[in-house]
Formats: C-alpha cells, structure tokens, sequence
C-alpha cells in the first residue's frame, strides 16, 4: 500500500479563486463557501446575543470565539496576488469584525454585536 504524503495548505493557497458573485461583483474568496460561511457566523453571533440576553457569559464566549475564527478563516481565504484592490478592503473589515468580536466578548456590547450583524449581513447580500 503507498501513503501519499501529507497536504499542508498554507493561507493563501488552494481553496482560493477570482470569480463573478451573484450580483456581478468581482470578488475573491472560496468559491461558493463564502457565502456559508457568513451564514454561519450569523447563526453564531445570533447564538452569542442568545446568551448574552440570558446571561449565560460561558456560553456566549463559546460563540463569539467560534465566530472569530470563521472571520479568521475568512481572512487567511484571501488571495493578496491574484485579489486586485477588493481584497486588501476585505482583509481590513474582517480585521476591523475579529477586533469587534473580541471586545463584544470582553463587554458585552449588544449594541456593538447588532452592528456586526448588520455588516455581515450586507456582506452576504453583497455576494
């Protein structure tokens, strides 16, 4: 039996391609995962105000670290080389959403999670 060895994909490679999104817009990203990805991070923000309105910290901590690495693997799905001037605004939003994630985690903030609901949900609406 012949092992193959080990693929190790480092950020930047693979997965990524330049295509057209549903509304014509030039983007970069995974090719049709993006756009479940941010369904995801919704359903973990929604989760986090869940908690947050019960008052539940553990459980809300849980979803917002879970959401911040969703941004994250976003982030590292860029293609700097081949992304023209849309993906250095996007690594700069996800970097402006994993900050805001964090302090949300740290305050509390249903204000703030509101908001990054709203941004998320313009960035899928986008696509």
């Amino acid at each position: 039996m012949i092992m193959s060895e080990p693929q190790v994909r480092r950020p930047g490679e693979g997965r990524i391609s330049r295509h057209t999104s549903p509304k014509g817009h030039a983007v970069v990203g995974a090719d049709s995962t993006v756009p479940v990805q941010y369904d995801l991070l919704l359903r973990k923000l929604e989760l986090a105000e869940e908690e947050l309105q019960a008052g539940h910290i553990g459980g809300r901590s849980g979803h917002l670290e879970e959401a911040s690495g969703i941004v994250f693997d976003l982030l590292y799905s860029l293609d700097f080389k081949q992304g023209g001037e849309l993906v250095p605004r996007l690594a700069a939003l996800y970097g402006y959403m994993g900050n805001e994630l964090l302090n949300v985690g740290r305050t509390g903030d249903r204000v703030q999670l509101g908001h990054l609901r709203d941004m998320i949900t313009t960035l899928k609406q986008s696509w």
